[in-house]
């Protein structure tokens, strides 16, 4: 019987020790998941709820600015986040929102930014502005607002009503589920300067602005790239 014990005891340790190394495995895999995890949510959140931007490639071509006379230009623009939203209607929205200033001019319940894209270069362009749905939570974006306001041009966006393929009243629905808009400025001249404001509000005359979506997120980006330089290359 001794023989047979010492033998079965050192089974067992062997099991044991290989099943210590799986769960050692399962474990780091998890801490791993979890600070990649951890880090995408700490990007997310530290981008805000809107962000305006231009691809490297373009650099020299156009650029960005929170000002009109540029003397601070970038390639990138954030605007304030808004922890909190509740729901309003488009009435509520002050009546010159797009002068009321430059850069972040956030109400207590919608976002606001104004900005301003320049032609840097020395050639005439055509360029796309998108906007993009990074994330969206409890189906918030059904309800959302986003009013593009290009030199004194006003465009409300919104998803078409829910099961139907019908625009909601006075709006142009969503390029996509995941785009808000594709659109193309052609004859951008060098040194022309288009001023945007951008405002973000959730529409409380929205059949989908229900209770269940509070909470909600909608996390979007804008972007700017030069389609093609008219007479020459891109």
């Amino acid at each position: 019987m001794k023989p047979f014990t010492v033998r079965a005891t050192a089974r067992s340790v062997r099991r044991r020790n290989m099943l210590l190394r799986i769960v050692s495995v399962i474990l780091l895999i998890i801490i791993l998941l979890l600070g990649v995890f951890y880090g995408l949510s700490a990007f997310v959140n530290r981008a805000g709820n809107f962000t305006v931007w231009i691809t490297e490639e373009d650099l020299g071509r156009i650029t960005l600015s929170n000002t009109a006379d540029f003397e601070e230009s970038a390639t990138i623009l954030e605007a304030d986040i808004i922890e909190q939203m509740d729901n309003i209607t488009k009435d509520w929205l002050p009546e010159n929102i797009a002068e009321e200033g430059e850069g972040c001019h956030n109400g207590e319940n919608y976002i606001a930014y104004t900005f301003f894209l320049k032609n840097a270069g020395e050639d005439e362009i055509n360029y796309t502005t998108q906007i993009d749905i990074h994330a969206v939570t409890k189906e918030a974006d059904n309800a959302v607002r986003v009013m593009i306001i290009k030199n004194g041009e006003e465009t409300v966006y919104a998803k078409t009503q829910k099961g139907s393929s019908e625009p909601e009243p006075d709006t142009v629905p969503f390029y996509s589920d995941t785009q808000v808009m594709n659109n193309v400025t052609s004859g951008f001249q060098p040194d022309d300067v288009d001023k945007y404001t951008v405002v973000i509000w959730l529409e409380g005359n929205d059949p989908e602005c229900i209770d269940n979506i509070r909470g909600g997120v909608v996390k979007m980006s804008m972007n700017f790239k030069v389609q093609e330089t008219v007479g020459g290359d891109t």
